[in-house]
């Protein structure tokens, strides 16, 4: 672990030259800070924290495909494209150590300034077809949840971050009671604003921004995958969510949906000692929410079952 880590420490000299000689090459050069987003200033010995990375593309809260939280749980390099005005750019990132806590130093430059591009049309066409293909992969276009792609491919670097940091992983099964008969009874239009409505309500309170993120799993069947100081205040959380969150949709012409959840929640910690690689971690923690959701479901339906 030690050598491991070696490998990405960095004193304040030695990161500062190389983002000198890597200002030659790239637009931007910048320290983020992974835990909150902000790009950070060094002076002297000292780091300050300025503006979230975000607002360098003009927006208003975290990226879908945060690069910076993916390298620094990863400790793997990385790349992607993003977009400012139309015009595309490339990003690339590594996990660099500094002062006993990690950072992501992202290098940025536009695609169109690359001489190797020649600017041709087809280039660029392709890069927007791939970057309109990974933001359908990232976002159930539906709901704006993630997508189970991005869970199958990411769960296992919330779990190590959750250790590395000493953190609780927790996850929350949400299947909506009778979903069925609004569809059967209103229809699928209908049915879907109830999806939208209810997902917009809890995409505010869990995000990548909070260690956090949530997942259409299929149809009307949600996961809530959380980092929190403790199972059981995760637990809390959710109920004083569940209990605040209305539950049924006014549509425009005035008609009333009621309707309810069932959830079923697990935590990491429960599953360890039944599972010897991260990458078992979510398929454990999934078999025993499933399995609490559907004793929440066999008694009474519109509760949350948080253990055995």
């Amino acid at each position: 672990m030690q050598e491991h880590s070696l490998k990405y420490q960095y004193t304040v000299r030695k990161l500062l030259e190389e983002m000198d000689v890597l200002r030659q090459t790239f637009t931007l050069v910048r320290l983020v800070s992974p835990e909150d987003c902000r790009t950070c200033h060094i002076e002297g010995d000292s780091i300050s924290f300025k503006e979230a990375c975000f607002r360098t593309w003009k927006r208003s809260s975290c990226c879908d495909y945060c690069l910076s939280r993916e390298v620094s749980r990863s400790r793997t390099p990385g790349a992607k494209i993003e977009s400012l005005d139309g015009r595309p750019f490339i990003v690339f990132a590594k996990c660099v150590r500094l002062n006993g806590k990690d950072y992501s130093l992202e290098m940025i430059a536009e695609i169109t300034g690359m001489p190797s591009l020649n600017h041709e049309e087809r280039v660029l066409g392709e890069i927007w077809r791939l970057q309109e293909e990974n933001a359908r992969l990232l976002r159930d276009p539906l709901t704006q949840c993630y997508s189970r792609h991005y869970l199958n491919n990411n769960f296992h670097l919330y779990v190590q971050e959750a250790k590395n940091v000493g953190k609780e992983l927790c996850i929350a099964l949400l299947d909506m009671d009778n979903f069925k008969h609004i569809n059967d009874k209103y229809g699928h239009a209908i049915g879907d604003e109830v999806l939208r409505s209810c997902c917009l309500f809890w995409l505010k309170y869990f995000d990548t921004q909070h260690h956090s993120f949530l997942t259409r799993y299929g149809g009307d069947e949600f996961v809530i995958t959380a980092m929190a100081d403790s199972y059981e205040a995760f637990c809390e959380r959710l109920r004083k969510l569940d209990a605040s969150m209305r539950k049924n949709v006014v549509m425009d012409d005035g008609r009333t949906i009621p309707f309810s959840f069932t959830i079923g929640c697990a935590c990491m910690s429960e599953t360890l000692q039944s599972v010897k690689d991260d990458f078992d971690v979510w398929s454990a923690m999934f078999i025993l929410a499933d399995k609490r959701m559907y004793e929440g479901k066999s008694t009474g339906r519109n509760r949350i079952i948080t253990a055995d």
